[in-house]
């Protein structure tokens, strides 16, 4: 029995060298496979027989075919479409046959396709097997860009609509251009969309400057056919007062397709105000700098009345800029695109009707470091351990807010305004004096104090105690709002000075279609697209999977794996998160082959092979003499 045993242990150890030798030549063969994973070959005994107190074993058999999931050295090409992942995660790719991503790769030798579904002018990027890679399309007309899909890469970027003009220049300031205050004439009254030959007379305006603007993109038209673009004229011209200049936006009356308010379409066969897209007023301070902005919308009948609030625009919350309308081609929503003169407005800011004194003599003003013990009001009374200041009114989103501070000797001034930042939504100081509160955010702003309160430590009041100090204001006054110098300069900004008007700088971010040239990928995987109009347009961002029992991946050929049940359900993210590696193309990721191990497992192996046939002719040579022993 034990004399035949031992051949049986050797053919299994024959049969595990065999499969050993198998899974290290298929190693050794792929070694300058893209991203191809190693096999380890793991064996284990085989335990069958218990004499007594003694195990007998009957040999070795095959225990798993493990993978090496380490990553492989990464190879530059020459090709954008090259991409690789270093550390963690799989390229998700969806099989032509599928309808969802079920397949799993490192191997990013991707290529640019023709997209055959409905998104027009476009490529998907898929393996050199057709299988198409995973991601989240940013620039597609359809589908959201939160949702997993079939990368999709513009292959011609289309036109897009003009969202932002930008005019920077000098309006002369000349009294003798100012117009007669008896009879001004503006130049929204100046315009005239129904003559589409002259809407304006050139004696009617100071200055003018034109520029070209972009319509919103159709992708039916062919590329061949030139990117359509619209004149914009901006017309200047003083008004009766001093340091102000109007200005009229406007384009070409017969061209306005937009919508007016009442739904209808503007037509220069009847209406005055075709073409005026926007009407305004800017304020200049007496150095010349631009201080505020007013702006309205010009209506069908070209009656803007700027006294009144009908056609008024007010920046909303957040917004920095006034904006215009306008549509060429008729579509059901108007474009839009902001006006800057290069200055960034400030938010509103409330101040107090009077300022404190840092003592009693009222010789000097406050600050924000002063302490309570030397604070006065205008008539010399000084604030008292224990008195109150309770400031009433709303935050700047129209909250309603109240806060009330108890003079406390051992604090500054800097404390009371540190309690009404927080309360108020707001950054306080103190300016020449006087409390000035401050929205965080620009454009149309609620922030108000309603009223200001004093009190002492017994609750007495200014009226029955005229020694109370009204530090910032008599009892129950209100803050006023700033309305001077409501825009700051940084950089080039418009300016009125004596010289003559120019253009300092004028531009519009509209662009022409372009075709794809090249692309590139970043190491959060997102996908931009350079194109032939000089435009850089992130088009996807690639989406990854990893599990967390790597080993539950099954090579299914091509390099690529499907996860079985002990790989776990799939975690999907970008590149850059936890658990994910970073991408790059240009570079494909090399097979993680180790030559020099492989070869010494060659070796090894033939070793153990030999031995387990020897072991087995051996067994065959005492067989046959017990044979002949018999005989």
């Amino acid at each position: 029995m034990d004399l035949l045993a031992s051949f049986y242990n050797g053919i299994s150890g024959v049969n595990a060298m065999s499969q050993k030798l198998n899974v290290t030549a298929n190693n050794v063969a792929n070694v300058n496979t893209n991203s191809f994973k190693t096999s380890q070959t793991q064996f284990a005994d085989i335990f069958e027989t218990t004499l007594g107190s003694i195990s007998v074993g009957h040999g070795v058999q095959l225990g798993n075919i493990g993978t090496s999931f380490s990553d492989g050295m990464l190879g530059t090409t020459g090709k954008a479409t090259d991409m690789a992942l270093s550390g963690p995660g799989f390229f998700m790719v969806r099989p032509p046959d599928a309808t969802m991503a079920n397949t799993y790769t490192r191997s990013g030798n991707f290529d640019l396709v023709n997209h055959l579904g409905a998104e027009p002018n476009a490529y998907n990027l898929t393996t050199q097997t057709g299988q198409f890679v995973q991601g989240y399309n940013l620039s597609a007309s359809s589908g959201l860009p939160t949702t997993v899909g079939d990368i999709l890469v513009k292959s011609i970027a289309p036109q897009s609509a003009t969202s932002q003009v930008q005019l920077m220049l000098n309006i002369q300031n000349n009294p003798a251009l100012q117009e007669p205050t008896a009879s001004p004439i503006t130049l929204f009254d100046s315009w005239n969309g129904i003559d589409t030959a002259q809407p304006i007379a050139a004696s009617n305006y100071d200055f003018k400057t034109a520029l070209k603007i972009y319509g919103p993109a159709d992708e039916t038209i062919p590329f061949s056919t030139p990117s359509t673009t619209y004149d914009l004229t901006v017309y200047f011209d003083a008004t009766a007062n001093p340091n102000e200049q109007e200005f009229l936006v406007t384009c070409n009356p017969a061209l306005d397709q937009r919508l007016s308010t009442g739904g209808t379409r503007y037509d220069s066969a009847t209406d005055k105000g075709a073409g005026a897209l926007l009407y305004g007023v800017l304020s200049f301070s007496n150095n010349g700098d631009l201080s505020n902005i007013q702006c309205w919308n010009v209506p069908p009948d070209g009656n803007v009345d700027p006294a009144g609030v009908t056609n008024l625009l007010t920046l909303a919350r957040g917004e920095s800029y006034y904006s215009f309308d306008f549509n060429f081609t008729g579509t059901p929503v108007n474009n839009s695109s902001t006006l800057s003169f290069g200055n960034t407005p400030k938010p509103l800011a409330v101040v107090s009707p009077a300022p404190a004194f840092s003592s009693a003599t009222t010789s000097g003003l406050i600050s924000a470091t002063s302490t309570w013990n030397t604070v006065s009001d205008s008539l010399g009374n000084t604030v008292q351990a224990g008195d109150t200041i309770t400031l009433q009114g709303t935050t700047g989103d129209g909250t309603a807010a109240s806060y009330t501070y108890t003079v406390n000797f051992s604090q500054t001034v800097a404390d009371f305004l540190a309690e009404l930042e927080a309360q108020f939504a707001c950054t306080a100081g103190i300016t020449n004096g006087r409390l000035t509160l401050t929205d965080t955010q620009v454009g149309e702003s609620q922030l108000a104090i309603s009223s200001i309160t004093h009190a002492n430590a017994g609750g007495a009041t200014p009226l029955t105690d005229p020694a109370i100090a009204q530090i910032f204001g008599n009892q129950n006054s209100t803050f006023t709002v700033e309305l001077e110098d409501r825009y700051q300069s940084a950089g080039l900004t418009t300016t009125s000075y004596a010289t003559p008007s120019s253009i300092l700088y004028q531009s519009q971010n509209g662009y022409g279609k372009g075709r794809l040239q090249d692309i590139s990928v970043d190491s959060q995987g997102f996908i931009t697209g350079q194109y032939s109009n000089g435009q850089n347009i992130t088009q996807a961002q690639l989406v990854l999977a990893n599990f967390m029992n790597l080993q539950g991946l099954r090579s299914v050929g091509d390099n690529n794996f499907v996860a079985s049940d002990e790989a776990g359900i799939a975690m999907i993210g970008t590149a850059g998160e936890p658990s994910f590696g970073t991408a790059t193309n240009y570079t494909l990721e090399m097979s993680n082959v180790d030559i020099g191990r492989e070869m010494v497992d060659v070796i090894t192996t033939q070793r153990a092979f030999q031995a387990n046939a020897k072991s087995l002719s051996t067994a065959d040579e005492m067989y046959e003499k017990l044979i002949q022993m018999i005989r």
